[in-house]
């Protein structure tokens, strides 16, 4: 059994972040899996309650769920670059999901991220594995869940969303495929959490 079989996963646009490229996000990260066993690999920030909630449909899943599915989007804009162009920040602390103690920053990790405005939180995986080059496979039809409902409609291109195999319309085009690991979501903070 492998990803290509998979029946629920998380869907995540990928391209250019943080001023660098995708094949340098990907080298990196595999280099701090293999320095630490795994990493953190940011996005959007998305709300704790809803980290919980797809925390909890993976925990319930296969390890073949445990998975986060990269788009192939050879068109996107690094975050940083949009708009009105932004220094990148690295992140200093993280909480996983559905836990409230904030933890300093792993050795050997490293997430740059482009914060806007006065956000200083951001969403990450924790990634146990990358896939790249990944296998073709047929892309299956899916749903994806927005505020407890699941979508008919073509996932969006923008923001991460967990998606099941069923429905309607296929899935887009998958660059890279992470495997993630218990808690799978955390949140990630520029500020430096207080050790005691």
């Amino acid at each position: 059994m492998s990803y290509t079989e998979f029946n629920i996963a998380i869907w995540h646009p990928f391209g250019p972040h943080g001023r660098e490229t995708v094949e340098q996000i990907i080298e990196r990260k595999r280099r701090e899996i293999k320095a630490n066993g795994w990493t953190l690999w940011s996005f959007q920030y998305r709300r704790p309650e809803v980290l919980e909630e797809w925390s909890r449909y993976l925990s319930a899943a296969s390890e073949m769920d445990q998975i986060a599915f990269c788009s192939y989007s050879p068109d996107a804009v690094d975050p940083a670059d949009a708009k009105v162009p932004i220094e990148t920040t690295d992140c200093k602390s993280y909480r996983f999901a559905g836990q409230a103690q904030w933890r300093p920053w792993p050795n050997g990790i490293k997430v740059p991220h482009p914060f806007r405005g006065k956000r200083r939180h951001a969403s990450a995986f924790v990634v146990k594995q990358v896939i790249y080059p990944i296998e073709h496979f047929n892309l299956p039809n899916v749903q994806w869940l927005s505020h407890g409902a699941w979508q008919e409609s073509r996932v969006p291109t923008r923001g991460e969303y967990l998606i099941r195999r069923c429905g309607i319309v296929p899935l887009r085009r998958v660059r890279a495929v992470l495997k993630l690991q218990e808690p799978f979501l955390t949140t990630v903070s520029a500020d430096t959490v207080e050790v005691s």
